[in-house]
C-alpha cells in the first residue's frame, strides 16, 4: 500500500486513520424546530389548559394525543398513530405505517416544544450521547436534532391531513 497524502501536505502511513472533527450542536437551527413545533403543537392541542385527550382522524389511521404531565411553565404530551381504516376498525391497507409513540415536552415561557422521548426511550439514551459509532444503540451524535426535525414533519403531515374527531352531545343523547 502507498502512503497516502494528508490535507495539510505531509505523507500518512497507511492504515492512519484521519480523526473526525467533533459533532457541534447547530444551536439556531434546533431551537429554530423546537419553536416551530410549538406553534404547530399549539394549533392541534386547543384547549390545552383544560383537555386531556384529542383525536385527529388522517388517511389510512388516527392521532392520538394526550397530556401526560402538567406543570405551572411545561406540559408533557405523548403522541400516538393508530393504523386502521380511519373509523376505529383494523388496518386492512398497510400502506400507511403508524410512527412510535413520542413524547414531547412543551416548554410555555420559552414557547418551545422538545421530544424527550420516542418509543419510551429518550433521543440521547439514559446515560447520554455515545460519541463511539457503532455503539450498542446505533445512535448518531445528532439523535435529538432528527427527532425534533421528525416530530415537525409529523405535525405538518397531521395539520395538512387530519380531521377533529369529537363527540356531539344534544340533550344528553350522543349523535
Amino acid at each position: 500500500m502507498a502512503a497516502q497524502l494528508k490535507t495539510d501536505g505531509r505523507l500518512r502511513p497507511p492504515g492512519e486513520r484521519r480523526k473526525k472533527s467533533a459533532y457541534r450542536v447547530d444551536l439556531p437551527a434546533y431551537h429554530a424546530d423546537c419553536d416551530a413545533n410549538y406553534l404547530r403543537l399549539c394549533k392541534l392541542l386547543p384547549e390545552l389548559a383544560s383537555r386531556e385527550h384529542w383525536r385527529y382522524r388522517m388517511p389510512h389511521g388516527a392521532l392520538e394525543l394526550a397530556v401526560l404531565e402538567r406543570s405551572r411553565y411545561t406540559t408533557e404530551v405523548r403522541l400516538r398513530a393508530r393504523a386502521d381504516g380511519g373509523d376505529g376498525t383494523a388496518a386492512g391497507d398497510s400502506r400507511w405505517l403508524a410512527p412510535p409513540p413520542i413524547t414531547v415536552r412543551l416548554y410555555h415561557d420559552a414557547r418551545m416544544a422538545e421530544v424527550v422521548a420516542v418509543d419510551g426511550r429518550g433521543p440521547l439514551g439514559e446515560s447520554g450521547i455515545d460519541c463511539a459509532y457503532p455503539n450498542p444503540r446505533m445512535e448518531l451524535a445528532d439523535e435529538r436534532q432528527q427527532a425534533n426535525r421528525f416530530l415537525g414533519e409529523w405535525l405538518g403531515h397531521c395539520l395538512a391531513n387530519g380531521r377533529t374527531e369529537f363527540e356531539l352531545v344534544l340533550d344528553g343523547r350522543r349523535l
